[in-house]
């Protein structure tokens, strides 16, 4: 079973758009886009961009837009490491240029909030142990700016 993780961001002025996000990653990440299914593919991982259904089911109080999803289905058992430090790598590109508001949740579980500027994360979940945060100490000195 795959796991699967999903990078709210607030879409405040409906600004962004899911076609725009997922011409961003291909270029940035050298995703190859799936001509079946619309999806993203890379080497350990599946990348998936859409506008969230309700915006009254909104993360962030006060949004009037729906929220942009992106959702990153990582393989459980092939190249799993890879897709995970790719994910974690869009993540922090993703905090890099876009100053809205965001939450990375795994399944429904928030793993961390950026609101206001203000980034707080969830200690109780087991995402943060050293072996899944194996990442680049280039790419953690950005997350860390």
């Amino acid at each position: 079973m795959a796991l699967d993780y999903y990078l709210i961001i607030q879409n405040t002025n409906n600004e962004i758009e899911p076609i725009q996000v997922m011409e961003s990653l291909c270029q940035a990440f050298s995703l190859q886009k799936n001509q079946l299914s619309g999806f993203l593919i890379g080497v350990g991982m599946t990348v998936n961009v859409f506008k969230e259904d309700e915006e009254d089911d909104s993360l962030f109080e006060g949004s009037s837009y729906p929220d942009i999803c992106v959702s990153f289905r990582i393989d459980k058992f092939e190249h799993s490491e890879t897709g995970m430090n790719t994910m974690l790598k869009m993540v922090i590109w993703f905090m890099s240029y876009l100053k809205e508001n965001i939450i990375f949740l795994l399944e429904e579980q928030p793993i961390f909030k950026r609101l206001s500027s203000q980034l707080s994360l969830n200690n109780e979940t087991d995402f943060w142990n050293p072996s899944i945060l194996a990442v680049p100490n280039q790419q953690a000195a950005r997350m860390a700016t």
